[in-house]
């Protein structure tokens, strides 16, 4: 074996070793920006995820609560169907939308976490095949050794750019529009919680006529639900279309970059 081989071959794996036992470095602008994205894309989905349901739970309890108290006739209550149940269905389907996105997210967070701390220890395993390959002369050795560096490297950046990437996209293209969407659907939430409906059924001339009362104020409440359905519906779409694109789309796009890239290594 030639000296110069031996050196390279002792350097790469005392270099390894080095790899193995050194702790995670974190790179200040990509991990911070990639670490600030999912914290508050988190909280932005849980805060509406929030949002939807209590929105959710206020339609249903509108619905439940006109055909209780509904006064003899059934018009109310085929109307009751005609404006909630569109809505209604929207909303489950969206909040759906979300809670998957909530997990994407949260795998998302996860690798990267991953990355910052396998990296080393990737780069350790490469370096190490690398050094074996100089001193015995097994190209297997080399081919795996540079893949396995190509490999943690992709795996490390890949994500945070990814991030980094989806953040600015995000408030490039969708932040007002989410923001005017969820002040609207929270103005709907509220308007479901100005007026207490009561379920009981009440015997006395006097609370009969209290209940028709409340009949007319779910009517009353209907009518200016029905005004907003258009709004509400766009406010939706618009949500789901920003949290699918932001939170399934493109981490997709750049998981199907991954895996060819990584097929792309170990074919080589």
């Amino acid at each position: 074996m030639d000296k110069k081989r031996a050196v390279l071959g002792t350097a790469f794996i005392v270099l390894s070793f080095v790899f193995w036992v050194l702790p995670s470095v974190s790179f200040p602008f990509l991990d911070r920006s990639g670490s600030e994205y999912f914290k508050e894309s988190l909280k932005t989905l849980t805060i509406t995820y929030g949002v939807v349901r209590a929105l959710n739970a206020g339609v249903s309890v509108v619905k439940d609560s006109e055909i209780e108290v509904a006064p003899g006739g059934v018009g109310a209550t085929i109307a009751a169907g005609e404006i909630l149940d569109p809505v209604d269905d929207l909303i489950e389907r969206f909040s759906s939308i979300l809670l998957f996105s909530l997990i994407s997210l949260g795998i998302q967070k996860t690798v990267m976490f991953m990355g910052v701390k396998l990296f080393f220890k990737i780069l350790g395993a490469g370096f190490l095949g690398i050094g074996v390959y100089f001193l015995t002369g097994r190209k297997i050795l080399l081919d795996i050794g540079l893949k396995l560096v190509f490999f943690g490297v992709v795996f490390r950046f890949l994500l945070p750019m990814t991030a980094v990437f989806s953040d600015f996209t995000y408030n490039s293209f969708f932040k007002e529009d989410v923001l005017q969407s969820k002040e609207n659907i929270s103005y709907v939430v509220k308007l479901l919680k100005t007026e207490e409906i009561s379920e009981k059924q009440e015997e006395s001339i006097l609370e009969k006529l209290k209940g028709i009362q409340k009949s007319f104020q779910i009517e009353k409440k209907l009518e200016i639900i029905k005004d907003y359905s258009s709004k509400l519906i766009d406010s939706i779409i618009t949500l789901a279309t920003a949290f699918v694109f932001q939170s399934v789309l493109i981490p997709v796009f750049v998981l199907w970059i991954f895996v060819r890239f990584t097929y792309w290594i170990f074919r080589l």
